[in-house]
């Protein structure tokens, strides 16, 4: 496959650590363990998806056993190692996948490979993804080893879920948390890939990939290979964030702040045909669910917000509308529809059909809405009285919790 055909998530990954975004301070770490000779025994690198955890292990193997007297220096014409390296085929580096070989005899072939030196550079590297997907026994195995390997070996490990790791094996470790990538550098690193490639995109849409993609440049690019299939010689032009929000199944969120205004309105059959309007796009019952906590939190914490623009798909009207709605909602109700909303994201999880669950809540929201407005001067007792309902809105919540798990309790007993 030649390297045009390749996926942007292939094509563009970093091959030296000049090329990685968003880890600086790791990378500074490493190259100067490296050029003082202070290389620790083992590796660990944790963090989500797509922050280049695999990515970071194979170009530090590549300097660990760089040909080149100048560490990090292969890029454009690559010594024999460094070739061989990003490849996956050099003799003495070896990457496997913990998630495929889990056992403890997979562990002790390791082990015993580990045994003979390198042969043909100054390193054996075992590069070891996910290995948080290892048995206990397993672990075990690997701790002596871990411990006190010999001089010529070294262990790379990364994980996305390094609270599965035995502490045992961490205080051997020296570990690194990568972080995930900021807005800003996202968006900066779509664009230059955008116009390496000739993607017709504007800024806007840059931004809606970087902040649905959460900070993960794999997933960023994907979402940038997939949009770039629409901007072919059949459709020619600029894509609109529209057109990418229908792609991606990403809504406005001024469906969602309309809504939670009708909710405050009491107004049942306009909250429920916004909702039905979202649900028609193909947004996903729980991604709604996300986007509505996602305004609760704006409309709870708008005075607070320095930079609300970070959210780069609400605009200067949605601003506006969140602003004068946040003035007249006590923040009692809004915490309790956060606290409801959060709950309605587990039910969704074991209903059949998510979609009604999600009417049933807004439903349930309108008949514990509560609009109370703000007052600088509240008058004697006020308080008192939104505590009030709001205790009397709990009690609400937990009656229908109830009635619903006895409604459950008895299907099940007729069933027996």
């Amino acid at each position: 496959m030649s390297n045009n055909s390749k996926v942007l998530a292939l094509k563009y990954r970093p091959q030296v650590f000049k090329d990685l975004i968003g880890q600086n301070i790791i990378v500074e770490t490493i190259e100067k363990s490296i050029s003082q000779n202070k290389i620790p025994n083992a590796f660990l690198f944790t963090g989500i998806r797509g922050v280049g955890k695999t990515t970071i292990a194979r170009i530090l193997a590549k300097s660990l056993n760089c040909g080149n007297s100048e560490k990090n220096s292969c890029l454009k014409n690559k010594c024999k190692n460094c070739d061989e390296i990003s490849e996956s085929r050099h003799i003495d580096v070896l990457e496997m996948d913990a998630a495929s070989k889990t056992g403890v005899d997979d562990v002790r072939d390791l082990i015993e490979f580990s045994r003979y030196g390198p042969t043909s550079s100054k390193f054996k590297i075992f590069i070891i993804d996910e290995v948080h997907m290892f048995s206990k026994q397993a672990f075990n195995a690997l701790l002596k080893t871990l411990e006190e390997p010999p001089a010529y070996l070294k262990f790379i490990f990364a994980t996305t879920e390094v609270n599965k790791i035995p502490v045992t094996v961490l205080s051997r470790c020296q570990r690194f948390d990568l972080s995930r990538i900021k807005s800003e550098e996202l968006s900066e690193f779509l664009a230059k890939v955008a116009e390496m490639e000739k993607i017709d995109i504007n800024q806007d849409v840059i931004n809606l990939i970087s902040k649905i993609s959460e900070g993960s440049v794999r997933d960023a690019l994907s979402l940038l290979d997939r949009i770039s299939l629409t901007n072919d010689d059949s459709q020619k032009g600029t894509i609109s964030l529209e057109s990418a929000r229908e792609i991606f199944g990403y809504f406005d969120k001024e469906f969602t702040i309309n809504l939670i205004e009708k909710i405050f309105d009491g107004d049942e059959d306009k909250t429920l045909d916004l909702y039905r309007q979202i649900y028609q796009k193909g947004v996903e019952p729980k991604i709604f669910l996300n986007g509505f906590l996602e305004i609760i939190y704006y409309l709870k914490n708008f005075k607070n917000l320095e930079r609300v623009s970070f959210s780069t798909d609400l605009t200067e009207n949605n601003f506006k509308k969140i602003k004068e709605m946040s003035e007249k909602l006590d923040a009692h109700t809004l915490l309790l529809f956060w606290q409801f909303t959060i709950e309605t994201m587990d039910e969704v999880n074991i209903v059949n059909d998510p979609n009604l669950s999600v009417e049933m809540f807004l439903i349930r929201l309108l008949y514990l809405k509560g609009n109370q407005t703000k007052t600088d001067n509240p008058a004697p007792n006020q308080n008192n009285k939104i505590d009030n309902n709001f205790e009397k809105k709990k009690i609400a919540v937990n009656q229908l919790k109830s009635s619903s798990q006895e409604k459950q309790k008895k299907i099940l007993d007729e069933q027996k």
